[in-house]
């Protein structure tokens, strides 16, 4: 199924579509899933549908001057936040808070997309809170986080959760064939992506992520015994910028040795590129996730590496 550029979800999609074209949307949504499966794409087809001016049936119609606006990122009445630097803080949230406050200045309804909610201090979180608590008629937020653990329960509580789960892998790669990606290469992207076509699309024009996975593996193979650490984790202390890359590819790794190890074929790398990496694969998973816990809360990416080898040897 596809839902207008929205590709390969299901039933609960077709329903949101269904209710912003109608106008009838909650007011408040939480989108949460995996980097790049979509969860903005759905967030800006929702909006674009309450604000264009077609039949309902036909929204969003893509020419209307509504979508126009939307489309080229000019219309008054949409507010994007993201966070500017590590966090989200609480200036940034009274100040959407305040421009909500108004009435919209071209139609009936606001919309505020709040990019990586996750990264929201406690006290933007409150913030936010408080109108959640007595929403505006005609205000419609959508929150997207890959880890909606990170939010308050309180706010998690005023929010209506939407899973946005990633495709198969091979409704991911027909999805970036119709990109252009070439075949080959398009059923490679979509298991290093694991679904996610936004991910996908995102390596695919990024020409390092190759030589980083080969890196990636080579560290792991050169792992024997603590005295090994510091040689095989010191090439990554100074890639803090592809911290996140670096850990969704030890992700990946570890994936598909635990398939090896339970006799299933890997999603996303070859046989004979994981034969020499002999960590166990959820003992890596593991890692992985106490290394964001780690990074979450500031400790610096050196140590947080340092801190995720250990744990494998």
């Amino acid at each position: 199924m596809e839902v207008q550029g929205f590709e390969g979800h299901g039933p609960e999609i077709e329903h949101l579509l269904r209710s912003a074209r109608a106008g009838r949307l909650a007011h408040a949504y939480l989108f949460c899933g995996a980097r790049g499966c979509g969860k903005k794409t759905l967030a800006r087809l929702l909006a674009q549908a309450l604000f264009c001016e077609a039949e309902e049936g036909k929204r969003p119609c893509g020419f209307c001057p509504a979508c126009k606006r939307f489309l080229s990122g000019n219309h008054p009445d949409v507010r994007a936040l993201s966070p500017k630097g590590r966090s989200i803080g609480v200036d940034e949230v009274r100040e959407l808070m305040d421009y909500l406050s108004r009435r919209p200045y071209e139609g009936r309804w606001h919309v505020a997309i709040v990019e990586r909610a996750d990264k929201m201090t406690p006290s933007a979180q409150n913030a936010l809170l408080k109108t959640l608590e007595e929403p505006p008629q005609d205000t419609v937020f959508f929150l997207l986080t890959d880890t909606p653990g990170a939010l308050l329960p309180t706010v998690k509580s005023r929010l209506r959760t939407v899973r946005v789960a990633p495709l198969t892998r091979a409704a991911c790669a027909q999805a970036l064939a119709r990109h252009g990606v070439e075949e080959t290469r398009a059923t490679r992207l979509a298991g290093l992506a694991h679904g996610s076509v936004g991910r996908a699309l995102e390596l695919n024009a990024d020409e390092g992520y190759e030589p980083l996975l080969a890196r990636a593996l080579a560290s792991l193979a050169a792992l024997d015994g603590a005295s090994s650490v510091a040689a095989a984790a010191a090439p990554f202390y100074v890639e803090g910028e592809r911290q996140e890359d670096i850990l969704s590819f030890f992700e990946t790794i570890g994936r598909d040795r635990m398939a090896l190890e339970n006799g299933v074929a890997p999603e996303a790398l070859t046989g004979e590129e994981l034969e020499n990496v002999r960590v166990d694969g959820r003992k890596l998973l593991l890692s992985v996730l106490a290394a964001r816990r780690m990074l979450s809360a500031n400790v610096a990416w050196p140590n947080a590496l340092d801190a995720l080898y250990l744990s494998l040897v």
